[in-house]
């Protein structure tokens, strides 16, 4: 199945060229299908070229950056994520610090996803 192609206006890519994780509903040209919230989509540039792979949602933000690469974001690449956030914590010492007790295990951008489908998991 082919994913739902975007194309943004002419210089709207700027901001992904620079690795903004969001883009927002007024830089889009055009939208090849119809998304429903939560697909997959494939962004481009208004000259085709591939800039980046998210999701889908209406409104404001209307799609948050998965990865800046070409991918499959099926349920590996989802867990592949997850275990490098939690290796990080891990890194910097704050899984199984006894003096923290609370911590963010996902931060959404910050760790390189904006969502998780709890289909994935």
């Amino acid at each position: 199945m082919e994913r739902i192609k975007i194309v943004l206006k002419s210089g709207k890519e700027q901001s992904i060229r620079r690795y903004h994780p969001w883009i927002f509903s007024g830089a889009i040209k055009t939208i090849f299908g119809s998304p429903q919230e939560g697909d997959l989509v494939d962004l481009y540039d208004n000259q085709d070229c591939f800039l980046a792979t998210g999701h889908y949602q209406p409104g404001s933000i209307a799609v948050r950056i998965l990865s800046f690469e070409k991918v499959n974001a099926d349920i590996d690449f989802f867990r592949q994520r997850i275990s490098k956030a939690i290796d990080y914590r891990k890194s910097i010492g704050i899984i199984n610090n006894p003096d923290i007790s609370v911590y963010r295990l996902i931060h959404g951008e910050g760790d390189g996803f904006a969502w998780i489908d709890s289909r994935l998991l």
